[in-house]
């Protein structure tokens, strides 16, 4: 191995703690530099320095996947790559325009996280580490990541800076810290929470001391302190479905004569009660407000939207996106249907990944950029359901997760936040049930 494949391996596993980092910058960027002023005619999403150190690393990944000489997984990205192409010739076509800029953004976003699939998935498997190693130090990066992730909801909160989630005919609602999106982090935690939550419990009782547990214990309870403060829907489900999963996996643990799990899902509980009590008495104390203040505000605001559409609780208006732009698509005849409408085409961000990979880059474009995803989570749920384990079960339920975000929640796919963390995890439930992208 070149010394230079060895500088950037290193850079890569340090770049799983780092994205969070990334993030917090992002947000306090936008907060305090731009004001919140983050867009401009020509672009679709915000313009951060984040960003551009994304995408700075998107190519140091191209670069490295070109270095190790990895030709399957350049094979595997050309269709994607002419799937983009395409869109971008039946939108000059079909609109007699392009807006490249547009175009080029928000097809490199996606671009990233299959980039990160694919290094990541080869950072795991030439590592040189037994594999045992291997997962831990994904595990302890997961954690410190879900650590600092919460830290920047949570300390904020107590002295009232930050901004809502929400802020609608309802009122303002809800409390994201400094991150710019609320899907995005909800997105992230969610994704992280279930693998975190299992990599707990799955840890030997001989190797678990109460300092430990204490200290593996609070980025979890953190999570869904912070999942509460958000407060959308997306988050009150993830919580919903990873607490279920959890505590059955315990109970069923708990009936076979192993308490292990159930305590440590109880030490989780009393944490949390623990830092809420906490967190509110100094909120209350710095700034007014509570979190049951807050919850309840919340609650108040999804009671008050009792009288929407089903189609409107369940997708928060992005159908009234989707229409015009399924217009568009099924209007433009063979070559938008075969190609999409391209993503310059369209005013309007979806956040339905599934309906915009359609609509954007046609039946070609979905069937190039998503069989990678289809094909490598039904492998993995093959594997699961044949030989479960409880680190399984974390990325089973992170997955599936992912699956319903990116179909009515959005978007997982083409940000570079919730996806990244996507693509990590698909890497990891391939590491931790021995699939090998090597095969040929």
């Amino acid at each position: 191995m070149s010394q230079t494949t060895k500088k950037l391996e290193s850079f890569f596993w340090f770049y799983l703690i780092l994205n969070p980092i990334l993030d917090i910058v992002s947000g306090l960027y936008i907060q305090f530099v731009t004001k919140g002023d983050v867009y401009s005619s020509a672009s679709i999403a915000p313009i951060t320095p984040s960003l551009v150190v994304r995408m700075v690393v998107l190519l140091v990944m191209v670069g490295y996947i070109f270095l190790i000489r990895d030709w399957k997984s350049v094979k595997i990205a050309i269709p994607m790559g002419v799937a983009w192409l395409l869109s971008v010739a039946s939108e000059f076509i079909t609109f007699d325009g392009v807006s490249i800029f547009i175009d080029i953004q928000y097809f490199s976003r996606f671009a990233y996280n299959v980039a990160v699939f694919f290094v990541y998935c080869r950072l795991m498997e030439r590592s040189g580490l037994p594999r045992e190693q291997v997962i831990e130090k994904i595990h302890q990066f997961i954690m410190a990541s879900l650590f600092l992730l919460t830290v920047v909801i949570v300390v904020p909160y107590i002295f009232g800076a930050g901004h809502y989630t929400y802020a609608d005919r309802f009122g303002y609602r809800g409390f994201r810290g400094f991150y710019y999106s609320g899907n995005d982090i909800t997105g992230a935690l969610m994704i992280l929470f279930p693998i975190g939550s299992c990599y707990f419990l799955s840890i030997p009782a001989r190797d678990m001391n109460r300092k430990r547990m204490a200290l593996l214990a609070l980025p979890l309870a953190m999570t869904l302190l912070s999942m509460l403060m958000i407060g959308t829907k997306t988050a009150f489900l993830a919580i919903g479905v990873s607490i279920f999963g959890i505590v059955v996996y315990a109970l069923v643990q708990l009936a076979h004569k192993d308490p292990e799990a159930f305590k440590r899902v109880i030490c989780v509980a009393i944490l949390f009660v623990l830092l809420f009590a906490v967190i509110s008495g100094l909120s209350m104390l710095v700034s007014g407000t509570s979190i049951g203040d807050t919850l309840e505000g919340t609650l108040r605001g999804f009671g008050d939207a009792k009288g929407e559409s089903a189609e409107t609780l369940l997708f928060s208006g992005r159908l009234k996106k989707l229409m015009p732009s399924w217009n568009d698509y099924t209007g433009g005849g063979p070559l938008t249907w075969l190609f999409g409408v391209g993503r310059g085409s369209q005013v309007e961000t979806i956040e339905m990944d599934l309906c915009e990979t359609l609509i954007y880059y046609g039946i070609f474009g979905f069937i190039a950029m998503l069989w990678l995803f289809f094909k490598e989570g039904v492998a993995f749920v093959g594997r699961f359901f044949r030989q479960f384990s409880i680190l399984g079960l974390g990325a089973f339920l992170s997955l599936g997760l992912c699956v319903g975000y990116l179909t009515i929640a959005g978007h997982v796919l083409f940000t570079v936040t919730s996806g990244f963390y996507f693509a990590v995890t698909l890497a990891y439930a391939r590491f931790i049930t021995g699939g090998d992208l090597q095969k040929r």
